[in-house]
This record gives structure tokens, sequence and C-alpha cells, in this order.
């Protein structure tokens, strides 16, 4: 296996989020300030140089496991071939980041030779078990966008299920898979930020985590975050459009979730990347391992006095920044990748594909009943 993996990145052409750039898009910052929502995978493309795709909705019934990971939306979804997110129903306040729709870039999966990468990651399930069964030498990966569906063991005649952990397990072989939505490693956000913006982060102020408050788009800061305002840092609200968010955080010096719902935490390993320092109470974090016991706070007072005592001690604050920085290149990088090679390392030594019977496909079919199909 060579030193770097060959490595695809797919999402289906209606699929709500990420990046809308063809495959000829080889530029880590166009393909990042392209995405509909959410930073991602990024680090496949900025610190890999994998290759991404759209890839052309297949009428398998696989492939149709989309519409059960967001019902309520999953009926608007064929929208995405030839409208942005935005125009579609209930989806007026987002503001993706590229003018053009998923159809406008998007591929016949079928026309691809997978035989040409180490490794296939699918967003969701992009290509049907008769195509991924073709290639023996190739490791195929999906994940659930949501991760609700199909992550606790390997299902749809794949190699791995990737089920959006960053516990620091590394797998040995094929199955499921610790690997995080948001795949960067510590600096790979300030990088491209610093690139695209062309100066320094002003490192300045506490921005919101979006879900420390119910409000869509946010306008104002909550009752319950305002005694922040005490700190003499002002209060950075979230942006809609992905560019303008991530300049936001950038900027930012603190990035603090305080109240509201219960969260994965991908947003927590973005800020980290872009070199803010992440203040919150962990056990409001699926990701808790990102909030280092310095920055783990259960009171007001508490985090109050941490940004205080921060504010008066720049050497204490680079200190914990560098410190959870680690963590991030060790939990959301390099374990993550370390555990897809020695699946593929596994696969290739056996030569053998896992067994996909009838028994396994009748069992996919009972677990995922697809809903009626359109056509």
């Amino acid at each position: 296996m060579k030193d770097k993996p060959k490595i695809a990145l797919l999402k289906q052409e209606v699929y709500q989020d990420l990046y809308v750039c063809p495959v000829t898009e080889k530029d880590p910052e166009a393909i990042l300030l392209s995405s509909m929502g959410r930073v991602g995978p990024i680090g496949l493309m900025a610190e890999l140089d994998a290759d991404f795709y759209i890839i052309k909705e297949e009428r398998e019934w696989e492939t149709q496991i989309y519409r059960k990971v967001i019902p309520h939306i999953a009926k608007d979804l064929h929208l995405l071939k030839t409208q942005t997110l935005d125009k579609l129903p209930g989806q007026g306040f987002k503001r993706p980041g590229s003018p053009l729709p998923n159809g406008k870039f998007a591929v016949d999966g079928r026309e691809i030779d997978w035989n040409a990468y180490d490794i296939v990651i699918s967003i969701n399930v992009a290509l049907p078990t008769n195509v991924v069964r073709q290639y023996p030498r190739t490791l195929f990966a999906y994940m659930i966008g949501e991760a609700n569906l199909a992550t606790g063991s390997v299902h749809f005649g794949y190699d791995v299920t990737l089920n959006q952990m960053a516990r620091g397990i590394v797998a040995e072989r094929r199955g499921k898979v610790d690997f995080p939505y948001t795949f960067v490693r510590a600096h790979t956000l300030e990088r491209i930020m610093q690139r695209h913006l062309k100066r320094p982060s002003l490192r300045r102020g506490i921005f919101m985590e979006i879900n420390s408050t119910t409000e869509r788009p946010v306008t104002r800061v909550p009752d319950h975050f305002k005694p922040l305002e005490t700190t003499g840092e002002p209060i950075i609200l979230h942006q809609q459009r992905i560019g303008d968010n991530l300049t936001s955080i950038y900027d930012a010096k603190y990035f603090i979730k305080w109240g509201g719902r219960s969260i994965r935490g991908n947003s927590v390993a973005e800020a980290i990347s872009l070199g803010a320092l992440a203040i919150m109470n962990r056990n409001e974090v699926i990701h808790k391992e990102l909030i280092i016991d310095e920055c783990h706070v259960t009171t007001m007072e508490s985090l109050l006095n941490l940004i205080n005592r921060l504010n008066q001690a720049p050497e204490l604050y680079e200190k914990l920044k560098a410190k959870q920085q680690a963590v991030l290149q060790d939990l959301f990088f390099d374990k993550p990748l370390l555990s897809l090679e020695n699946c593929l390392r596994e696969k290739r030594n056996t030569g053998t594909l896992l067994r996909y019977t009838w028994w396994h496909k009748l069992s996919d079919r009972l677990c995922f009943l697809p809903p009626k199909l359109p056509w």
C-alpha cells in the first residue's frame, strides 16, 4: 500500500449537505466554501488529496436509504438535482455556499473505474451493492449522514460502516469503524481560512455555538448567554453561509456552547481546527473527548472565572489550545485514518470479499424497508 492511500469521497445528488463542485475541483478552499452547510470530512481533500464526486441517484433499494435518514424532508430532496437547498420547502433560511445545484456536477457512478482507488467513502449509500462487489481490491465504506441507521454492523455488501464516533478505537479489520463526520487535522481549517482571508486571525470574542439557542437563523444573544458579556469579549453569532461562519469562528478567541440541546460536537471539532478554544459542559456533547478537563465547566460562575483567568494568562490560553488541538489530531484524523488503512490491508491480505449471501440481503431489506419510490 502506498504511503498515502488514494481515496474517493462520494455523496448522492439528493444529499442536503456538503460540497457542490465538480470532481475536477482540487482546491480544498473552493471545495469547502461550496458546502451547503457543514464542514464535513474536508481533511480527505485538504490533507490526503482525495477526489470528491457527486453521484447520480440510483434506483436500487439500498441507495434509497437516504429517504429514511431525514424522513421529514425526504420527499423534497429530489429537488436538489435542479435547485439549491434554500429553494426547498421549509429551508428558505439556509444559505448554501454554491449558487449551483448538486445535479449540475452529478456523474454516473457506474462509469467510474473504482479500481483506481484504495478507499471509497460514500455518504449514505451512493453506490449500489452490485457495483461495490465488482472491485475486490478497493475498500468500500459508507457513512449514514445523520448516524441514525446502519451503524452497528456493516450492510449493503460494503466493507465498512463509519459510525461518526471518535473514541480513539483503532479498527484492525473490516466492520464497524470510528470515523467522525468532521475529519480534520489540528490546523486544517485554520490554514484554509488564513489562505482564503489572506490575514491572521483577530483572535477576539466569544463565538456562541448555534445550539445554545433555538432561534434560526440566529439574530440575537439569548438571555442565558448574556452574562458572558461581562468578560469584555464581544459575543459572535452564527452565520448561515459557511464561508461567513468559518470566518467568524476563525477570528474568535473562544467557542462556547451554553444551554440549549445536546450536540454531537462536529462544530466543536471545526472550532478547534480553526484555532479557537472550546469551553462547555462535556456531558452535553457526544464527542466529549474534545472537551479537555481544563475546559469542562458546569456553571456560569465557573465559565466566567475561566474566561477571565485565561484573558489574564495568555500562556495558559495557548497551552490549553495546543492540548485540545492534539486531542483533535489524534481522534479526528490519525486514528480514523489508521483504521481505514488497517481495513484495506486486511481486505487485500485475505483477498476475499465479506460474505453477502441471500440471507444478508434479506436481513438488510427487513431492517431497512425502503419507502414507496416516486417512480
